[in-house]
C-alpha cells in the first residue's frame, strides 16, 4: 500500500486517497472489476470472515469539496482480534471502476467501527461506497461532495433534524426523508437518548422498537436508568442503528452532525449531569469521556478524539463547511464548554426556577453579578466558551458566501410569559364567558385586572385583600354601570377564589437551558453581527421538541428590539413535545396549577392546546409556533431567499407508525436575502 494513499491517525480515522484516472490504467490497488477482499489474517480459520456482518449499515458525513468521511461497523465475534475490511469507492453505482479499493482494519478498541476519510475527490460529485469482509458485503452507500468554495450555485437543498428518541413515538419521518432529493442532512443533536425507562418514554412508542436495556447503566430514583459507561453509550448507538429507516437515511445522504445534551446527559453542562438539584456538584469526567468516545465511534465526522488527553474536553466537534458561493455552515458545540446554568439547581431547589419557569428579573440580576465578578467577562455565563465564541466570530465575519447558516443546538428566540398579564387575561376571559355582553371590554378588563394584581402584590395585600379598584371603576362606569355593592357581592368573590400563588405574578423565562438563560452572550453575538454588518445569518435549531420561527433581536428587553438574524427551530423527529412538558408541570406542581389554561384546556373530553397562543401573546417576534408536534425541516436555498418547509408528522396508531406519506401537514416560511425576517407562505 502506497503510504500517500493510506494513513492512520492517532484517533483512528484512516485516510484513503482516491485515484483520479480510470481504473485499470496502472493503479496499484484498483481494477476494472472489484477485487475480492483479502482474508483477514487474524481469523482463526479460512472462510471464517463469513461470520461477520454489517448489521448497522453504512454512513457518510462532513462533505467537503475534495473529501468525505465514510463509516461502518463490523458485527461478529472475533475473539477481540482485529478484522480486515475492504473499502471500495466508485463514481458509478455498479462499481465497474474503483477509485478506492483499500484494506482497512476494524479494531476491538473502537468497537469494530471504521471511520475513513476519502480525499482527492471531485467537488459536487456523487459517489458510491461499500465495505467487504470475505463474502459479506455491506449495503451500498451513496454520498456527495460539496461544491468548491466560490463556485456559483443556483440552489442547495437539505434537511435539518433533531431529537430522535428510540423509545417515543415513531421514526416514519426518516423513511419519508430518505425518499427526498437532498444534498445533505444536518443533525443538530439528541441523536440518542441516554435514559431508558424514564416516565416520558413509557407507552407511546411503535412496537417495532423493542424496550432497551443498558448493559451497565445507573438507576435513578424515578426508576429510569441512564447510560454511564462506554459500553452503555455504544449499546444505544448500535440499537438505534439497527432501524432500517435510520440506516437508509445514512446510506442515502451525507450527514453533518453535532451533539446536544442527550448524547451525554439531559440538560448537561461540561461534564456535569443535572438529574437532581445537587447532581452537578460532582464532575462526571469518566462518563463524559465515554459519551465522547461513543459519539466519535458512531458518527461519520471529520474530527479527532485524543484518548491520551485525560480531560473530558478531549474532542473538538465544532467545525465549519462551505458550499460554493451560496452558504457557509458553522456547527457549534453548546454543551462541552458551557458554564453552569446561571441560576444553579442547588439555588432553586430543582429544575423549576433554575432551567424552567425562571423569574426573568432574578435571572438577569444573577447573570449581571456573575459578569461583574469576572471583570465583565462572559466566561461564567457562556454557552460557547471564550475560545469557541472567538472562532464563531471569525467564521461569521470571514464568510464570503451569501448565506451564513448556524447549526445551533438550542433556540435563540426569546420565550417568556408575564404571569400577571396572563392571569389577568384569564380572569377577563372568564368574565366574558359568564356575561358575553362584556366582550367589548375584555382588553380593558385585562389591563385593569393586571394593574389591580400588581398593586396588591406591591402593597402586600395579595391575596387576602385585593381591592380590584381599577376593574371596579371600569365596570362601574358606562356602559356597564355596575353598582359597587353588586361588584363586591358578585364579582370579587369569584376572582378571589381563583387567585394563584403570588409567585406566579411575575415575568418568567420558560426555558433557561437554551439561549434565554445566557442572555448576555446572545446579546454579545447579536451586537457583533450588527456591528460587522453581517447579513443573511440563519440558525438551524432543534432541542426544544417544537416548531418555531422568527427573528433574533439585538436585545429582547429593549424598548424597540431590532432584528439581527433568524432562528428556525425544528420539532423532534420522535421525542415528546414541548407543550407536553409544560402540561406535566401545570398538572403536577401546585404552584403552577392556576396557569393550566395557558397550556391547555379540556373541551368535551378533548385536550386543546392553548400554549401556542400563549407563547405568541407574550413573544410577538415568534412568527410561527407549533408547540405540540414531531417532525423535520427541509430547506431550499437560493441567492434570493431561504425557503423552509416544516413537516409535522402524523401520530402512530396502536403501536404502528403511520403509512407513507408520514407528513400530516406542512408550513412553509421564507427568509428573503438582506432582511432578517420570517414570512409565512
Amino acid at each position: 500500500m502506497d503510504r500517500r494513499r493510506f494513513l492512520k491517525w492517532g484517533s483512528f480515522i484512516t485516510v484513503s486517497v482516491a485515484t483520479t484516472g480510470l481504473a485499470g490504467c496502472g493503479g496499484d490497488d484498483n481494477s476494472a472489476t472489484p477485487a475480492p477482499a483479502p482474508a483477514p489474517g487474524t481469523d482463526p480459520a479460512p472462510g471464517s470472515a463469513d461470520k461477520f456482518s454489517f448489521q448497522h449499515g453504512v454512513a457518510s458525513g462532513d462533505p467537503k469539496p475534495d473529501s468525505i468521511v465514510l463509516w461502518t461497523r463490523v458485527e461478529g465475534d472475533n475473539g477481540k482480534q482485529p478484522v480486515s475490511v475492504q473499502l471500495q469507492v466508485s463514481a458509478r453505482s455498479d462499481f465497474s471502476t474503483l477509485l478506492v479499493n483499500d484494506t482497512l482494519t476494524a479494531l476491538p478498541d473502537w468497537d469494530y467501527t471504521l471511520r475513513n476519510k476519502v480525499t482527492n475527490l471531485a467537488a459536487a460529485t456523487t459517489y458510491y461506497y461499500r465495505f467487504v469482509v470475505g463474502s459479506q458485503t455491506s449495503p451500498v452507500g451513496r454520498t456527495r461532495t460539496a461544491p468548491a468554495a466560490g463556485t456559483p450555485l443556483t440552489q442547495l437543498k437539505f434537511a435539518f433534524v433533531s431529537c430522535q428518541d428510540w423509545s417515543v413515538n415513531h421514526w416514519a419521518g426518516m423513511e419519508e426523508l430518505a425518499a427526498q432529493d437532498l444534498d445533505f442532512i444536518i443533525h443538530v443533536g439528541d441523536y440518542i437518548y441516554e435514559t431508558v425507562g424514564a416516565s416520558f418514554q413509557s407507552g407511546a412508542v411503535e412496537s417495532r422498537h423493542a424496550q432497551l436495556k443498558l448493559p451497565d447503566g445507573t438507576p435513578r430514583d424515578d426508576g429510569a436508568t441512564y447510560a454511564t459507561t462506554v459500553n452503555d453509550y455504544r449499546y444505544l448507538y448500535k440499537s438505534y442503528r439497527t432501524d432500517a429507516r435510520l440506516q437508509a437515511l445514512h446510506a442515502r445522504f451525507p450527514v453533518i452532525a453535532i451533539w446536544d445534551d442527550h448524547e451525554f446527559s439531559d440538560d448537561c453542562w461540561q461534564d456535569r449531569q443535572t438529574y437532581s438539584a445537587t447532581d452537578d456538584a460532582t464532575p462526571r469526567t469518566a462518563r463524559r469521556r465515554s459519551a465522547n468516545q461513543a459519539w466519535f465511534e458512531f458518527m461519520p465526522a471529520d474530527v479527532s478524539l485524543d484518548l491520551n488527553n485525560p480531560s473530558f474536553q478531549n474532542i473538538q466537534i465544532y467545525r465549519a463547511f462551505t458550499f460554493g458561493n451560496l452558504a457557509t455552515l458553522v456547527m457549534t458545540d453548546e454543551r462541552l464548554y458551557r458554564a453552569d446554568h446561571v441560576i444553579p439547581e442547588q439555588a432553586a431547589g430543582s429544575e423549576i426556577g433554575s432551567r424552567y419557569f425562571v423569574p426573568k428579573a432574578t435571572l438577569a440580576a444573577v447573570e449581571g453579578a456573575k459578569i461583574a465578578g469576572a471583570g465583565n467577562a462572559l466566561t461564567p455565563v457562556s454557552i460557547l466558551g471564550d475560545t469557541q465564541r472567538a472562532w464563531w466570530q471569525t467564521q461569521m465575519s470571514s464568510a464570503a458566501t451569501t448565506w451564513k447558516l448556524w447549526g445551533n443546538e438550542v433556540s435563540l428566540l426569546r420565550m417568556q410569559i408575564d404571569g400577571t398579564q396572563a392571569i389577568a387575561g384569564m380572569f377577563a376571559a372568564a368574565l366574558v364567558q359568564a356575561n358575553p355582553a362584556l366582550a367589548p371590554l375584555q382588553a380593558a378588563m385585562t389591563a385593569a385586572l393586571a394593574a389591580d394584581l400588581s398593586d396588591a402584590k406591591t402593597g402586600g395585600t395579595y391575596p387576602g385583600a385585593v381591592a380590584y379598584a381599577n376593574l371596579k371603576a371600569l365596570l362601574g362606569a358606562p356602559p356597564v354601570s355596575l353598582p359597587g355593592p353588586a361588584f363586591d357581592a358578585g364579582i370579587k368573590p369569584l376572582l378571589d377564589a381563583q387567585l394563584p400563588p403570588v409567585a406566579l405574578l411575575d415575568q418568567y423565562i420558560l426555558n433557561a437551558d437554551q439561549w434565554d438563560g445566557y442572555n448576555a452572550e446572545r446579546k454579545s453575538l447579536m451586537a457583533f453581527i450588527k456591528a460587522q454588518g453581517i447579513a443573511n445569518v440563519v440558525a438551524l435549531t432543534g432541542d426544544i421538541h417544537a416548531f418555531f420561527a422568527g427573528p433574533v433581536m439585538d436585545d429582547y428587553d429593549a424598548a424597540t428590539p431590532v432584528p439581527v438574524m433568524v432562528d428556525l427551530v425544528t420539532a423532534g423527529l420522535s421525542s415528546n413535545s414541548f407543550q407536553s412538558y409544560f402540561k406535566s408541570v401545570v398538572d403536577t406542581d401546585p404552584a403552577f396549577a392556576a396557569a393550566k389554561p395557558l397550556v391547555y384546556v379540556t373541551q368535551g373530553g378533548t385536550v386543546v392546546n392553548t400554549f401556542n397562543d400563549t407563547l405568541k401573546a407574550f413573544n410577538p417576534w415568534l412568527k410561527h409556533v407549533d408547540s405540540d408536534a414531531q417532525g423535520y425541516a427541509v430547506v431550499t436555498l437560493t441567492a434570493a431567499k431561504l425557503s423552509c418547509e416544516f413537516h409535522k408528522l402524523k401520530t402512530q396508531s396502536n403501536g404502528t407508525a403511520p403509512a407513507q406519506p408520514a407528513t400530516a401537514s406542512t408550513q412553509v416560511m421564507e427568509v428573503a436575502a438582506g432582511t432578517p425576517a420570517v414570512t409565512l407562505v
